[in-house]
């Protein structure tokens, strides 16, 4: 093997969410596009042992089921370096949001415990999780997502209507109701036409009484930020429940609408206090009504200061947030970890006896599942595809 090669940087995922996205994947990407690497980001499903022999450095993206323990565990052996990439509480789902019944079993605890306790290194945007995750023996690597497909900021006419939006996923749609219900139909009352309001995929139920645009959300990340950019919205909303779980969380939706030259009011609760310490552009509430009601209505009627916050926010996304910022500083803070491996072990051997493994697990989950009902199980699967397929026209 070649000492002065370049360091080779696999991605193993379940899917592309943005999580995996935006904290690993598209810097790794730019990094190789520079040449400061070599990259490749594979679906666990589709893993092959050629990727994982070529492989110096292995990121782990929110594994947490049998089959990706037993992976990296078998990794963990080889003699590459781990690093695990989290950015939520994964351990602490509160029971509203609707992956809480898949994360609060035991078996998927333990699994993402034992995995991260394999790793070398814990990547995370939250210096909480970091905190929390990372034991001694780890190092805590700090990522910034960037603000990925920005656009130049654009000025808005003092006479169109004040466009005001929230952009999300379904599961922050108890937020809007329980904290900007009361004052966004008191704004629409009093303001009328003069202001129009949005919600791009988490739609409340007093969507219809503020005469609501609603966009349903969309999974392509990238169709969803370009939704977001074309929607050019003048104030963007971020309420934050001031829990343990959401103080856990990122900042993402600053830099989001940053990206879109759109002006922010967050709420005073973590992550976005963090924002103060940075002097980014960022208009901040406390979880009242009555705050939310004053700030909104201050810059509904200041045509200049907002136009002026949307100019700074805009340039933050391009200079501070910049994926090339983001991708030099991480990797300064991987720069240990990114180099070739001549020592590692050979795992195809080890691969494919994990992967008959997983069959015989998979079985025997189905069995305890369904027992002797495995036959009638798919024979009916087989039939409901049979009886919907619709022939070609």
């Amino acid at each position: 093997m070649q000492q002065d090669r370049k360091c080779h940087v696999l991605l193993l995922y379940s899917q592309m969410i943005p999580s995996i996205r935006l904290c690993g994947h598209c810097q790794m990407e730019y990094l190789a596009g520079e040449g400061k690497l070599e990259y490749r980001a594979i679906q666990e499903a589709k893993l092959h042992a050629r990727d994982l022999n070529w492989a110096d450095i292995v990121l782990i993206g929110r594994m947490d089921n049998w089959y990706e323990a037993q992976i990296v565990k078998m990794i963990s052996k080889s003699g590459r370096n781990l690093i695990y990439v989290i950015d939520d509480d994964l351990l602490n789902v509160p029971p509203e949001i609707s992956s809480a019944a898949h994360y609060q079993q035991a078996e998927v605890q333990q699994r993402i415990l034992t995995m991260m306790g394999m790793c070398d290194a814990i990547l995370s945007p939250s210096p909480p999780l970091l905190e929390k995750y990372a034991s001694g023996k780890q190092r805590a690597i700090q990522i910034e997502e960037p603000a990925l497909w920005a656009v130049p900021y654009r000025p808005h006419d003092l006479n169109r209507p004040v466009k005001i939006g929230f952009a999300g996923s379904i599961d922050r749609t108890g937020d809007l109701e329980c904290m900007l219900k009361d004052v966004l139909v008191r704004i629409k009352h009093e303001y009328g036409d003069r202001v129009q309001f949005e919600f791009f995929g988490a739609i409340p139920s007093f969507a219809q009484d503020v005469n609501a645009k609603t966009i349903p959300y969309q999974n392509s990340y990238q169709a969803y930020r370009q939704t977001l950019n074309d929607l050019d919205w003048d104030i963007g909303l971020a309420p934050m429940p001031d829990t343990p779980f959401h103080a856990c969380k990122h900042y993402n939706k600053m830099i989001e609408y940053s990206a879109t030259g759109t002006m922010g009011i967050f709420s005073d609760t973590e992550p976005y206090t963090r924002l103060k310490a940075m002097d980014v552009p960022a208009v901040f509430c406390s979880n009242d009504a009555d705050a939310w009601y004053d700030a909104l209505t201050f810059y509904i009627s200041h045509h200049e200061d907002r136009e002026a916050l949307r100019r700074r926010s805009a340039d933050a996304a391009k200079q501070r947030f910049s994926v090339e910022q983001s991708a030099q500083d991480l990797m300064n803070a991987v720069k240990e970890l990114l180099v070739p491996r001549p020592d590692r072990k050979n795992v195809a051997g080890d691969l494919r006896i994990t992967k008959i493994r997983y069959c015989g697990h998979t079985m025997l989950e189905k069995w305890n599942r369904y027992g002797w009902r495995i036959p009638l199980v798919a024979a009916h699967k087989l039939a409901s595809k049979l009886l919907h397929h619709r022939p070609a026209t």
